[in-house]
């Protein structure tokens, strides 16, 4: 029985390239590495306890996921950038209002709360119990942004944002450290959803508007002061 329940739980044991890449994923959004850090196998493998090679894999995903960029032949934290980040907080908004729009003109009867529901959930949860506005925080908040629009009916506006988000993940990273943020983005997120649902897509609408505007200004005067990574 002993021998059988040790298998079981190697099996259900998180895989080492998985722990790497959820640490080292933390720790970037955290601002643990400066910019300018040379990120190398064998100095990483070191600090997260592993080998190489599952170093070399969660390295993999994290420029994936827009994390880590190579220049030449060394991987770097990604930079946020202030120049062209403006273009992209303009096709943010243009893609996630047009999700609203195109309820408000009839070409979908109304918000799936199959889709819908379990966001808002999600979220009132989370401003009755606040959690830290790490990266867990920084992926919930793009998955509901990704919900609004599949919620809408159209899942290429949807999977059109997460190609957005990928390119400026880093620079909105910005946004989360600001005292009481996160507070605020999650009951900007229970107004959204449920002004959605209660099929009052004006309200939505100028709440939406305003919550990217508001992520856009502090992302940028982020980055405007010099602020090239977030607060530790």
């Amino acid at each position: 029985m002993s021998g059988t329940m040790d298998r079981y739980q190697i099996q259900r044991r998180e895989p080492l390239s998985q722990r790497i890449y959820r640490e080292m994923r933390r720790d970037l959004a955290a601002g643990e590495f400066d910019p300018g850090t040379k990120l190398g196998e064998e100095r990483l493998a070191e600090r997260y306890r592993a080998s190489r090679t599952p170093v070399r894999e969660a390295l993999a995903r994290l420029i994936s996921d827009g994390l880590i960029e190579r220049r030449g032949n060394i991987l770097y934290p990604v930079r946020p950038r202030l120049d062209g980040l403006a273009e992209y907080y303009d096709a943010r908004a243009l893609i996630e209002i047009a999700g609203i729009d195109r309820v408000r003109g009839g070409q979908a009867a109304g918000h799936d709360p199959v889709v819908l529901g379990p966001e808002l959930e999600r979220w009132a949860g989370m401003r009755e119990v606040p959690v830290a506005a790490d990266i867990d925080f920084a992926l919930a908040d793009e998955a509901f942004h990704r919900a609004l629009l599949t919620a809408s009916g159209n899942a290429a506006l949807a999977e059109a944002l997460a190609v957005i988000q990928k390119k400026v993940r880093a620079a909105w990273f910005l946004d989360y450290p600001t005292p009481g943020r996160a507070e605020m983005i999650t009951a900007e997120h229970v107004a959204i959803a449920e002004a959605l649902l209660a099929g009052d897509l004006a309200a939505a609408r100028a709440s939406l508007a305003a919550h990217i505007d508001d992520s856009r200004r502090l992302v940028e005067g982020g980055l405007a002061d010099g602020q090239e990574r977030p607060v530790r």
